[in-house]
């Protein structure tokens, strides 16, 4: 793995290091903070990533993250046994298989299946499903709402993202750089660009009518 492919996993477990102190919603079945949840999935894997799955199933991305962040270790090996593909690319399809994991159909050996499924993937070369394009920051906002770098700046503003990703989402939404030119300019690797920004993406989307109205 790379110095700049693991830059992701550095981002994400920086990310984790805040998120872990934090209580977890009073409607989880699972009480305490959420590296103690964390912390219990080596134990009873199946009951708890279910129950993190059925609440990401209903919208809640906090416990689709524990449920990524539960299976960092296996996508960093699956990623070191592979050179073709970057630890990127495996995050963020990992991150698309937990967002559609048919729990019903599939109860057991969780762990497993979202490391075989995103393999798969991954070595299939199916593109992630999140859209790129550059009309997509624009359509979060109100037709007659702000353009791409209003909703970058209020995003901003308002916590949703940081320096770095607003700087990832400028340099390919409102430059019109392609990820290999925008990771030259912020010296970061193409797959870095792209990951940060799909990460973005998903997490601006559910906050559409705030962007606009900030």
């Amino acid at each position: 793995m790379s110095v700049a492919a693991g830059n992701c996993i550095d981002e994400l477990n920086r990310e984790w290091g805040v998120l872990r102190h934090r209580q977890v919603p009073a409607d989880w079945p699972e009480a305490g903070t959420l590296g103690e949840v964390f912390g219990r999935i080596a134990d009873d894997p199946d009951r708890l990533l279910g129950q993190l799955l059925a609440r990401q199933a209903a919208g809640d991305r906090l416990a689709a993250r524990v449920v990524l962040q539960a299976m960092l270790g296996k996508l960093v090996l699956l990623a070191a046994r592979d050179p073709q593909h970057s630890i990127a690319e495996y995050v963020t399809e990992c991150w698309l298989q937990i967002c559609r994991y048919p729990l019903a159909r599939r109860p057991q050996r969780i762990a497993a299946n979202l490391a075989l499924d995103t393999r798969r993937t991954v070595w299939a070369g199916e593109q992630p499903t999140v859209s790129l394009d550059p009309q997509v920051l624009n359509d979060l906002a109100h037709s007659a709402g702000p353009d791409a770098i209003t909703v970058i700046r209020n995003a901003t503003r308002l916590g949703l993202i940081d320096r770095s990703a607003a700087a990832c989402l400028v340099a390919v939404y409102c430059l019109g750089l392609r990820s290999h030119e925008a990771a030259q300019r912020l010296s970061i690797s193409a797959d870095l660009v792209r990951w940060r920004n799909a990460r973005s993406i998903r997490r601006l989307a559910p906050h559409a009518a705030v962007l606009a109205a900030a």
